[in-house]
């Protein structure tokens, strides 16, 4: 190998080395891709669902004049229905209004100890609430209060001897409180859990029977409490 063609050959590795150093400085210098950010869920909207799950009633009667004496009619069975809502979020605060609809099986027959062949039954069904709902947001969590009206249909009835009875339906009013967690699973779709208690407060009745027996009821107190499982589509 002559000088020139040393000279030639140690040239072009040099450029080589040049080369591949500033690629290499070039790539340690270049930043990374930034990770695209979780996509923010947001809560403001309407909703409709549905919901289902368990109640228990708590009935009492201080006193019934036909046979004097205190009734309870406390029964737990099935409650189901749907809701309607809006929500408006501001940060990680949800404030919101919901009304719903549930059917229940909230019935319960008391026998009398005091006299053969006489039963006094409360039947609670539909149930509907309208509620102002405080939340809190976490992404695709929320975990809310709600309080607000709450409405029954409460059905009381007895049944005497040799063919007498008497019934009174009722529209009742009174209040609710409740809580519950909903996590979306999609965008559009929420599943949660909650819970209510219901107070439709203290009644007197006074009717006849259908032999004409005077029926004075003293203190018809009426609570319902639930757990539901929640389905929600966001609009």
């Amino acid at each position: 190998m002559t000088f020139r063609t040393f000279g030639l050959v140690a040239t072009i590795a040099c450029a080589c080395s040049v080369a591949t150093s500033s690629a290499m400085a070039d790539a340690y210098s270049r930043p990374a891709a930034p990770y695209a950010p979780a996509p923010f869920i947001s809560w403001t909207g309407f909703y409709i669902g549905g919901h289902v799950g368990a109640a228990w009633s708590d009935v009492s009667w201080a006193n019934i004049n036909l046979t004097g004496e205190r009734v309870n009619n406390d029964a737990s069975g099935f409650i189901g229905g749907g809701q309607i809502g809006y929500n408006l979020q501001f940060g990680g605060v949800v404030l919101g209004a919901e009304a719903t609809l549930s059917g229940s099986s909230l019935s319960d027959d008391f026998r009398s100890a005091k006299s053969v062949g006489v039963t006094y039954s409360t039947d609670i069904s539909p149930i509907a609430t309208i509620t102002g709902r405080l939340g809190i947001a976490a992404n695709q969590w929320l975990v809310y209060a709600k309080a607000g009206w709450a409405g029954a249909q409460v059905d009381v009835s007895g049944r005497i001897a040799a063919g007498d009875s008497f019934s009174i339906d009722d529209w009742r009013s009174g209040w609710v409180v409740g809580a519950g967690l909903e996590y979306k699973v999609a965008r559009n779709i929420g599943l949660g859990v909650e819970y209510n208690f219901i107070d439709l407060g203290s009644q007197h009745y006074h009717t006849t029977t259908t032999l004409g027996a005077p029926v004075n009821i003293v203190d018809h107190d009426v609570q319902v409490q639930s757990v539901t499982g929640r389905l929600n589509f966001h609009f």
